[in-house]
């Protein structure tokens, strides 16, 4: 007898595998276990499930989140234990792990202060972002990438709105949002907020093993603090942003005999060099524009003729040109460029969104100058002469004074963006110093090319040459005693850390800067002492040169004002 190859299963196999494709899949279950919303009967599979989901974790979290919501005027906030936390980075992998971060980028980040001065303690201290009342990262965002919810308080940062211009690092005093070159944008911690929203606790609340973070309901009235108030030693004022983070326990006494350990510790910071050239490149144009304004007022004045001059329209094209090719530059230090049309977004908050749309005006004001002027210097019939007549009255230069005062505000609104941030180092009086007197000598050495170019107007050409040797060499000794000299002890602790910086990793920087300052300067005197010469052609010349040396230290000053930046900030969270 033949035996047949396929034998009839037992019946218990068939019954088992019929059980299996019965039951819900992996994903089917998980889903099932965090619908809230799903009825579920007792002593079903789904309510086996379920409960076998949360009970291991939850009895060691549930003490750590609110028993109940926000209510209106409440947010939540973290709050940390400094005696239970240990330092053992349990909250930074987890962090990490749930979120998909990149290998260098994190959210929570864990510092270390030192206690007292003969035997000194260590305590930790775990950071992330503190969800602040206001939160200088929603403020200074352009596109308006961030949001605070309403009901939650958790500011949230919405990915496909951003552009990576990383200005929201510059706002935030922690530096909380990380740049991730992978994607193009910022991101940051969002306190885990769809677990929060099912009633689990956060990846780093979960993870931690001595119950030191937990998830409160604070009163966001009572988030108020004196001046000179900082989370932790070492930390930004916390009267800045409001930051709604609770430090408690012991060592909180001791915080003013405590200072972290990364204090000393710096690294140069970002140089941002498309940035550099964009506020170098935009600075020479409008200066270049403002010294034509002024000269022409004076001349105006002193010859009691106000009639055009000839000399804005040559001015006006190497503005246009010179601003135009540093604004261009700018787009490399987007993420996500194609998304820069959204920039007027933030206006009403945002100075990055102001500086867009003044620049913007100012360069769609000196297109419509140079316009005019090309029509007044084009004496054909193509040009009605009563057309010519009424612009020769004024619009011309009214078109001409218009676009220089877009051109300041401007000027001053890109000053605006790094005073905003409240860094002590990028304050009023130096930024706009730094600005300025950018403008002043490079608008100053930009005219007097124009002149030796077109005019034979010696006297003027070599007064703004000198001006702008003059202006170039104050600013020289102005920086030096700033930050390119010697280390002093009588400079506020932020000058010296910055001050070992420009003489230490970025040396070579400074020493480039001072030698094209000084190059600059030179040739500047050289170009207004050979004005006085026949040779118009050497004059404008070297006023080339002066003009390169100039914008080569102008560039290298700009890299220095970003890289030496030092402040205040949390232990632990130096990159």
């Amino acid at each position: 007898m033949s035996t047949s190859v396929l034998e009839t299963p037992p019946p218990d196999f068939l019954r088992r595998l019929l059980d299996e494709q019965s039951q819900l899949t992996a994903v089917e279950r998980f889903s099932a276990a965090h619908d809230v919303s799903a009825e579920v009967v007792p002593g079903s599979r789904e309510s086996k499930n379920r409960s076998s989901h949360n009970p291991a974790q939850a009895k060691y979290y549930t003490a750590l989140l609110p028993a109940s919501p926000p209510e209106p005027g409440q947010q939540y906030a973290f709050e940390v234990d400094l005696n239970a936390c240990s330092g053992c980075k349990a909250c930074v992998v987890a962090c990490h792990t749930l979120n998909g971060l990149d290998e260098d980028e994190s959210w929570r980040r864990v510092g270390t202060l030192t206690i007292g001065e003969e035997a000194p303690r260590i305590q930790h201290v775990t950071t992330a972002c503190h969800h602040c009342v206001d939160p200088g990262c929603l403020n200074g965002c352009p596109v308006k990438a961030y949001d605070k919810d309403p009901l939650t308080g958790i500011v949230r940062h919405l990915d496909d709105q951003c552009i990576g211009c990383k200005y929201c690092t510059m706002m935030c005093p922690y530096e909380v949002p990380t740049y991730n070159s992978r994607l193009g944008i910022v991101r940051k911690c969002d306190m885990c907020q769809q677990r929060l929203s099912v009633g689990e606790a956060p990846a780093c609340v979960q993870a931690c093993p001595n119950a030191a973070i937990a998830i409160r309901v604070i009163s966001v009235g009572d988030v108020q603090f004196s001046a000179g108030d900082r989370l932790s030693p070492g930390a930004p004022l916390s009267s800045i942003t409001r930051p709604t983070t609770r430090y408690f326990g012991r060592s909180t006494k001791k915080f003013s005999q405590s200072k972290a350990q990364d204090s000393v510790v710096d690294h140069p910071a970002e140089s941002h060099w498309p940035l550099a050239i964009m506020l170098v490149a935009t600075q020479a144009a409008i200066g270049l524009l403002l010294i034509e304004r002024l000269a022409f007022y004076s001349h105006a004045w002193l010859s009691h003729n106000f009639s055009h001059v000839g000399l804005t329209l040559p001015a006006s094209c190497l503005a246009l040109v010179v601003a135009a090719l540093g604004l261009a530059v700018a787009g490399l230090h987007l993420g996500q460029p194609w998304r820069a049309w959204r920039i007027f977004l933030g206006l009403r908050t945002s100075w990055l969104s102001r500086e867009g749309v003044l620049f913007g005006n100012t360069l769609g004001l000196l297109g419509l100058s140079i316009g005019v002027h090309t029509v007044l210097d084009n004496h054909t019939a193509l040009v009605p002469a009563f057309v010519r007549e009424f612009a020769s009255a004024g619009l011309a230069e009214w078109l001409a004074g218009l676009t220089v005062t877009m051109g300041v505000l401007s000027l001053l609104s890109s000053g605006m963006i790094y005073i905003a941030t409240q860094r002590q180092l990028w304050r009023a009086q130096r930024t706009l110093t730094r600005f300025l007197g950018s403008a002043l000598c490079l608008g100053c050495v930009g005219w007097g090319m124009v002149l030796s170019r077109f005019t034979h107007e010696i006297t003027q050409t070599a007064f703004f040459l000198t001006l702008g040797g003059l202006a170039i060499g104050l600013k020289l000794l102005w920086e030096w005693k700033l930050l390119l000299g010697n280390v002093r002890s009588s400079d506020a602790v932020l000058d010296r850390r910055s001050r070992r910086l420009a003489l230490g990793p970025l040396a070579g920087l400074s020493k480039l800067r001072l030698i094209c300052g000084c190059l600059a300067c030179s040739l500047a005197m050289l170009a207004a002492a050979s004005a006085f010469s026949s040779a118009s052609s050497l004059t404008f010349g070297m006023a080339i040169l002066a003009g390169a040396a100039m914008l080569g230290g102008e560039l290298c000053e700009r890299l220095l004002y970003f890289s030496t930046v030092v402040h205040d900030r949390m232990p632990g969270t130096l990159p």
